[in-house]
């Protein structure tokens, strides 16, 4: 490979979505292999216990890398999780020419393309079609899974489950820190930021904006929490905007291993892709299932609705764990507001 060619799949590579944009990548070449590992300065806050979200990032960051090299004719020869002493080390890639390989990789196309819509309402309506080829992409990764509430009392569930999980995310101090902390509210409501979340993607209406920016205090949040706060963002975060959306479907994972949570990661890029191709506008929603996996460390008033949440969502979608929800739908027009990326050198030394 080519130093323009080895600089491009990466590029692909950090164009996958990671949690609140934290781009938790670190990359290294040695001939033709590439090392693939977390960035510890970027990692393991609250709910990334035990690296759950940036394996989950990982993972999306190695799809885009394996689908764009594909398009340029190369294949990968895959490890995951080289050392069982490095937890840092996610995978190693080598990379080589197959003659056989068919470069016509369509996904390849939605890389730059995809990004994460927080508007409503949406329009539809998701085809049994269209369901069947984000399901396939999904399956593409072994072990992987799509599931689509289908009765009123599943979608009812998975409404609440979300909910539950995003009113969470605003009543625990520790879990309303962390959200707050990766909004750049310095940047103002109208510009971008290379890394974390700029307040424009957050779809906040103009007359809420002056109040949500007040509730990154814990002494505003608190206070308002005794009037129901955490509940009302709840509804506006999760029940309205699923309300108003024709579709959503939940990444499932047959256990909670970090490899099967590294697939995760790939299968849900491979869907996100394939539904960008196919002009849908999509929001994922991780809180339930990061939650639910009973990793994340919260205060023990909370213990109790966690539980809760966990069980119902197991409930819904055994066998395995539900991962991340997304929320599918037309929008009436392109999205302007999208979260930037680093410089390709601050993601390692590639003297």
């Amino acid at each position: 490979m080519n130093r323009q060619t080895k600089a491009a799949i990466l590029r692909a590579g950090i164009a996958a979505p990671s949690a609140d944009n934290s781009q938790p990548w670190r990359f290294a070449w040695s001939g033709d292999d590439l090392d693939l590992r977390i960035d510890a300065s970027r990692s393991g806050r609250v709910s990334d216990t035990r690296y759950v979200l940036s394996d989950l990032a990982a993972g999306a960051c190695l799809e885009n890398m394996i689908i764009y090299a594909r398009s340029l004719g190369y294949v990968a020869d895959l490890q995951t999780f080289p050392r069982d002493d490095d937890e840092l080390w996610v995978a190693r890639i080598r990379w080589h020419r197959d003659p056989e390989c068919d470069p016509h990789e369509p996904l390849a196309g939605a890389i730059e393309q995809r990004h994460t819509d927080r508007r409503f309402p949406w329009r539809g309506p998701i085809t049994t079609d269209m369901q069947a080829r984000l399901d396939a992409q999904a399956r593409l990764i072994p072990g992987q899974r799509l599931y689509w509430p289908q009765t009123p009392r599943e979608k009812k569930t998975a409404l609440n489950v979300i909910r539950q999980a995003e009113t969470l995310r605003f009543r625990s101090p520790t879990l309303h820190a962390e959200l707050f902390s990766s909004i750049r509210f310095a940047v103002g409501w109208h510009s971008a930021c290379e890394e974390g979340l700029a307040p424009a993607t957050l779809a906040v209406e103009p007359p809420m904006r002056p109040v949500f920016q007040a509730l990154r205090r814990p002494s505003v949040m608190a206070m308002f929490n005794w009037l129901g706060a955490a509940s009302v963002l709840g509804l506006r975060s999760a029940w309205l905007p699923i309300r108003l959306s024709p579709g959503l479907c939940l990444l499932v994972i047959p256990s909670t291993a970090r490899s099967d949570v590294l697939a995760g990661g790939r299968a849900l890029q491979r869907v996100w892709l394939e539904a960008t191709l196919a002009g849908l506008s999509v929001q994922p929603y991780a809180a339930a299932g990061i939650l639910s996996l009973g990793f994340v460390p919260v205060e023990p008033v909370f213990q109790r609705p966690l539980a809760r949440l966990s069980s119902a969502l197991g409930a819904l979608c055994a066998p395995g764990h539900g991962l991340v929800f997304l929320r599918l739908g037309h929008a009436g027009s392109a999205s302007r507001d999208r979260s930037g990326r680093r410089g390709l050198a601050s993601f390692g030394d590639f003297q």
